[in-house]
């Protein structure tokens, strides 16, 4: 019961904050703590729970579990999840914890202090990323601006900007566009720019090169 209040009352501070930016969530969501933060017109699918940050115009699908500092313009499938929590790979004869933590995960220990950090490192998805649907994404890793993550991928290691991944454990497929034309993008920043901005040149989004000369004019 105490649990369903306070979930409750979480959500309605959540609305009051800030439903007049645009933001909008469906039934079954959950807000870790009180320390989420929404930039503004952001979107949550049913049953997602969600700890971090998200940029503007950034959303998410239904069904996720995300836990990470997400950027603007990003596009999140349902059934998204970062994997938090670590265990000793390496040297530690075993993984588990009851060998190295006083938390008493499986209501015992061997231990009596913690001999190894089971912290998770924060996860951190760039601008305009594309994350398709069951993707898994691992604590730590730093997804680039402008990457894609095909669908069913397991995300390891760091992304590069505008680089496409997919697999198990996801791999370097292809780069979006060429080496100058990413170098030329990542100078823009334009999911920086303000509204203005972007109602004069969304109408060269649908061509990288129109964008990139526009761009160089303007700058003339």
């Amino acid at each position: 019961m105490f649990q369903k209040v306070k979930r409750v009352l979480k959500l309605a501070y959540y609305w009051k904050k800030y439903h007049k930016l645009g933001v909008q969530w469906s039934e079954g969501v959950e807000l870790g703590g009180f320390s989420t933060i929404f930039e503004g017109y952001n979107r949550l699918g049913r049953n997602t729970s969600f700890t971090g940050s998200i940029g503007r115009y950034s959303y998410m699908g239904a069904d996720c579990k995300i836990n990470a500092d997400i950027g603007r313009y990003c596009s999140i499938a349902s059934d998204v999840c970062t994997v938090n929590g670590r265990h000793p790979t390496t040297d530690w004869v075993s993984t588990s914890p009851v060998f190295y933590s006083n938390d008493c995960q499986c209501g015992m220990s061997y231990v009596s202090e913690k001999l190894f950090d089971e912290s998770s490192p924060k996860t951190i998805i760039g601008n305009d990323v594309w994350i398709g649907a069951r993707a898994m994404i691992l604590s730590g890793v730093k997804i680039g601006d402008g990457a894609v993550i095909a669908a069913g991928a397991v995300v390891t290691k760091d992304v590069e900007p505008y680089t496409i991944v997919g697999g198990v454990p996801a791999k370097p497929i292809r780069k979006r566009f060429t080496d100058e034309q990413i170098d030329a993008l990542i100078k823009l920043k334009w999911w920086e720019k303000d509204d203005k901005w972007m109602r004069e040149h969304a109408a060269m989004f649908s061509h990288i090169d129109k964008l990139i000369k526009e761009e160089r004019h303007e700058g003339l």
